[in-house]
């Protein structure tokens, strides 16, 4: 039995680098498996598991909670640093309305598919039912960064976050397949949209943002020194806000969040961006899986599958959040690879964006990569207010 916090993180780090190892294999049955299943759910419920099965004895510790305090906000710091500000402009209007249209579709989405799931389902609802939802919000305006955030402010109930994760990765992964198996019609949707658009729009040039560059020992040491500097600086006036202003739902949890996120933009207009791609986007994604492991000591898989409402509640809601992208995008005339680039950036991230945009022409990357960082400077604060609008939901009815 694996027991204590140093021990259990330990035992995290060897379960992730499994994790990744096998999925890396040639083997049939193992790229079938993850094919299937993402290696991001593993790392949320092979911990659960372990934990059942009595592997792992969490007994009193809080791993999850001494992360969250720590390097959840060092990832929201970097992730917004890793914006390229200044580059915004220079896409065009049309990629920025149709994520910020994404997003809002995102916001409205939830308290909407809420009622309407609320409607069919009464007995399934409480007066904490959008918790969970919260964190959904999160992670499809922005990433799992954000619903990580959103879980460390809402704190809901493990067997809800369960579920929230398994709506996330389900509906994620089936509109990512739906969008790129659209691709091939583009030019038919193209032309049924009346789309308007520079072909030379596509052929981008952002080299900064496709190399990356090599791992030094000073890189990796200014990273941690100045991540976590800002994360200490944050806790503490995150505290003092909160017992200044006295509103509960902005509790310290949020103000440090909000000032990683505005430290993190502000500075990624200086020179200290470069340390982004000189190893703080790695290091940042690596702190953000075993935030996620460490949820999964919490998740009981028994009530997982234990209701109907979720397909119902997640289709609605990822069926609302792809209207409002394809009615904007056929009022201002996008072309089809503005709509589902700005889509992924939202509901999937940097990833899927990535593959959405390369799929489309490798020379859209940079697009879906600037879009997807947005996603991580906007997620927490849009899905916070999704999560009010569900709350007012839930109390209403």
């Amino acid at each position: 039995m694996i027991q204590g916090e140093l021990s259990i993180f330990i035992s995290l780090i060897i379960m992730l680098a499994g994790i990744f190892a096998l999925a890396k294999l040639e083997n049939r049955i193992f790229k079938l498996i993850f094919s299937v299943i993402p290696p991001l759910l593993f790392c949320y419920f092979l911990p659960s598991l372990f934990v059942q099965y009595g592997i792992i004895n969490i007994g009193e510790s809080d791993l999850n909670g001494t992360l969250a305090k720590t390097i959840l906000p060092f990832c929201i710091f970097y992730f917004s640093l890793g914006l390229p500000v200044k580059k915004l402009k220079s896409i065009g209007n049309q990629p920025l309305i149709l994520f910020l249209v994404g997003a809002f579709g995102v916001i409205i989405g939830g308290p909407i598919s809420l009622f309407i799931s609320h409607l069919f389902f009464p007995s399934e609802f409480n007066a904490e039912s959008y918790k969970g939802m919260a964190t959904i919000a999160g992670s499809w305006i922005g990433g799992t960064a954000n619903q990580m955030a959103l879980n460390a402010i809402f704190l809901p109930k493990a067997d809800e976050l369960a579920k929230a994760v398994t709506v996330d990765v389900f509906f994620g992964e089936t509109w990512l397949a739906v969008l790129l198996f659209m691709i091939p019609f583009q030019q038919k949707i193209n032309a049924y949209f009346k789309a308007k658009y520079n072909q030379n729009s596509i052929d981008l040039d952002w080299q900064e943002d496709l190399n990356e560059k090599k791992f030094t020992f000073s890189n990796l040491i200014y990273i941690l020194g100045l991540g976590f500097l800002v994360v200490m600086l944050s806790n503490v006036f995150g505290k003092y806000l909160a017992d200044l202003i006295g509103i509960s739902f902005l509790n310290s949890s949020f103000w440090t969040f909000l000032l990683c996120t505005l430290t993190g933009l502000l500075l990624g207009l200086s020179s200290i961006r470069r340390f982004y791609k000189q190893g703080a986007d790695v290091v940042s994604t690596v702190f953000l899986y075993f935030i996620i492991a460490s949820i999964g000591l919490k998740i009981s898989l028994s009530h997982l599958f234990s209701t109907p409402l979720l397909l119902f509640t997640g289709f609605i809601w990822i069926s609302i959040h792809g209207l409002a992208i394809f009615v904007v995008g056929k009022l201002i005339k996008a072309p089809y690879h503005y709509m589902a680039i700005a889509s992924q950036a939202n509901v999937g991230g940097i990833a899927s964006a990535s593959v959405v945009a390369t799929a489309i022409s490798p020379s859209l990357a940079p697009l879906g990569v600037i879009l997807a960082l947005l996603g991580y400077a906007i997620g927490t604060y849009g899905g916070y207010i999704s999560a009010l609008l569900m709350q007012w939901v839930s109390l209403t009815y």
